[in-house]
């Protein structure tokens, strides 16, 4: 058979291996006198190359080739075991692999950042035009009442929802910008109705009326931490929230938190009652 076509049916990936196995082990192949042995070893190393590539659906190709072939290049030429190519294989895929987790890791961290829940200076009681009885803690602070909720502070309107907004009632939820917990959400719910000619995207000051209770609505009124997407509390978007907690009158971090702020600015806190 002539070379030009013996390259043509060659497999490239056998080729490869050849060409970097050929490098290390020349000094091996001298002298040994078993060339169908070394033919044989290097065709087993490169089929289980092919096989490696082709089922390392989750790891990056360029990286889980390089681990191989590092593994079998300082294992010890074609007669090395191929414990060490998997091992480095292997710790390829664990990097891999731990990187959604740190992601996720950080995520819950920014969560963690707030709410700060520490005493305000800039900030103002919601319910201070407001007459209200309350009641439990759960993702927020439940109250019953008549009367205005007030921005607590310099904020802006992120979300606007008084149709299925996946609540018994309307959703508001605006972005504080100033203060203490600057950058977080707070979300008025369920009994409410939104301010004369308020929208998505206003800007409101400490004290400025938000909503209006409605008298004797069925579920009340809820204040708390907003998760920033749709009409989620912090509670829920961080993982501190499920529907056992609620039939069980579970009091979550976040309605603790926002509980805390009320009573500091001179509100009513909530009942807890789990």
């Amino acid at each position: 058979m002539d070379s030009t076509h013996r390259r043509a049916t060659v497999d490239p990936w056998q080729e490869s291996l050849e060409r970097s196995l050929a490098r290390r082990g020349k000094s091996r192949q001298e002298g040994t006198g078993s060339d169908a042995r070394l033919r044989r070893t290097r065709k087993s190393a490169a089929k289980r190359l092919r096989t490696r590539i082709l089922t390392a659906k989750t790891i990056p190709a360029f990286a889980l080739v390089m681990a191989i072939l590092a593994g079998a290049l300082t294992g010890g030429g074609p007669d090395a075991s191929p414990s060490a190519a998997r091992a480095d294989a292997q710790r390829v895929a664990a990097a891999a692999g731990s990187a959604k987790p740190r992601a996720r890791n950080a995520t819950q961290a920014a969560w963690r950042k707030c709410p700060l829940a520490i005493a305000p200076t800039d900030y103002v009681n919601p319910l201070q035009s407001a007459i209200v009885n309350p009641e439990r803690v759960d993702q927020g602070v439940d109250y019953a009442g008549v009367g205005k909720l007030v921005a607590i502070g310099s904020g802006r309107i992120t979300r606007l929802a008084t149709d299925g907004s996946g609540w018994p009632g309307t959703f508001i939820q605006y972005q504080l910008l100033s203060g203490a917990d600057s950058g977080c959400y707070v979300y008025y719910a369920e009994g409410v109705v939104p301010a004369d000619g308020l929208r998505v995207g206003d800007t409101v000051s400490p004290g400025e009326p938000i909503a209006t209770i409605i008298p004797n609505y069925p579920t009340g009124i809820e204040l708390g931490w907003g998760g920033a997407t749709g009409t989620k509390t912090y509670a829920k978007v961080a993982g501190q929230w499920s529907a056992s907690d609620d039939q069980d009158n579970v009091a979550s971090a976040p309605g603790r938190s926002f509980s805390a702020l009320i009573a500091a600015l001179g509100g009513p806190p909530g009942k807890l009652e789990g």
